[in-house]
């Protein structure tokens, strides 16, 4: 499920989040400048390859190098939320990616919107377990929603009329917002459950008053929206690169400062678990990624029973292996 949007107050930025899955293991990691990397996909698909122009800061449920979102040093910001009617193109020349990597190779190559749009085509998804619709959004106010439907990309971008993206296609879903549309009685839970979510957070976004706090006024938005399955709410508040957090397990909301870390080539990359992180002393908190920690956060997603009744995989101890020591095969 899940809840995107961008909020502006005085000329700045966020973007909000609300994940909802049956999962709560979270996880942030940094990732530096100068990494060159390829993309993890099967033979005999063609991988893509590029080397990491900026550095940034992910949250992840599956591991490093998997983003489930983030924000990179320049004010990018990409999150997803899942898309049942996403259908990514089918097989052709160009070279391939995963479609949670694909969130790390645009906060890796791109600063701004208009750049994630010149990049997008490049490559494309493949080797998906998820259906995702992605919000874009950067430092000036940009913004774009990019879905995959029928094969092709979609984009909507420019002054989006509601900048908000539940678990509906974009267009259909603002057409029922502007229709005036507020019951849902003839669709599945499903579909009722994230249109109700859209015009409740359409509404309490025009709400939005400039005496108000705007990081409390973006988390009373995103409680609004919460679902019984929300595991972690997010602000980025991309004019002062801060990420602003609190989770199901760990309600003391955090805050995360891109000035705190590190990107340059050769320094070391940082990890926390997102559930345990205090609101105090908040970088000290964070320790030097290793493989040991990519894999608990590898074998605790692939291993959770839940999961593993619904995805109905059978993944080996081999497997887990190779996708914790993944990062470590970049130069």
């Amino acid at each position: 499920m899940s809840t995107a949007f961008q909020i502006k107050q005085n000329g700045d930025y966020f973007v909000c989040k609300n994940q909802d899955v049956i999962y709560d293991g979270v996880y942030l990691f940094t990732n530096q400048r100068g990494v060159r990397k390829t993309a993890l996909m099967m033979p005999p698909t063609h991988p893509a390859s590029w080397v990491s122009a900026f550095g940034s800061l992910t949250v992840s449920q599956i591991g490093k190098e998997n983003p489930n979102g983030g924000i990179n040093e320049k004010g990018l910001v990409v999150e997803q939320t899942t898309l049942w009617q996403t259908e990514y193109p089918a097989s052709d020349v160009r070279p391939a990616i995963n479609e949670l990597q694909w969130i790390q190779y645009l906060l890796d190559t791109c600063s701004t919107v208009q750049e994630v749009l010149e990049a997008a085509p490049s490559i494309r998804i493949d080797q998906s377990t998820s259906k995702l619709h992605y919000l874009i959004a950067d430092r000036s106010g940009n913004r774009a929603i990019i879905e995959f439907l029928n094969g092709k990309m979609t984009l909507y971008k420019g002054d989006l009329v509601i900048p908000i993206m539940v678990n509906s296609p974009y267009e259909e879903a603002l057409k029922e917002i502007e229709s005036g549309k507020t019951n849902w009685s003839d669709c599945d839970e499903y579909q009722k459950n994230s249109m109700q979510r859209l015009l409740t957070v359409s509404k309490r976004m025009q709400e939005n008053s400039n005496h108000v706090d705007v990081i409390d006024f973006a988390f009373e938005v995103l409680n609004s929206a919460k679902r019984e399955d929300t595991v972690f709410s997010l602000v980025y508040d991309i004019n002062r690169m801060e990420v602003h957090a609190y989770t199901n397990r760990n309600t003391e909301r955090k805050t995360i400062k891109m000035v705190d870390f590190d990107f340059a080539n050769g320094s070391l990359s940082q990890s926390v678990d997102l559930q345990r992180l205090r609101a105090k002393n908040v970088t000290e908190q964070f320790e030097t990624y290793n493989t040991e920690f990519n894999h608990n956060a590898v074998n605790s997603f692939f291993r959770n029973p839940t999961l593993t009744a619904i995805f109905k995989w059978e993944i080996s101890d081999e497997m887990i292996q190779f996708l914790a020591r993944y990062p470590d095969s970049f130069s």
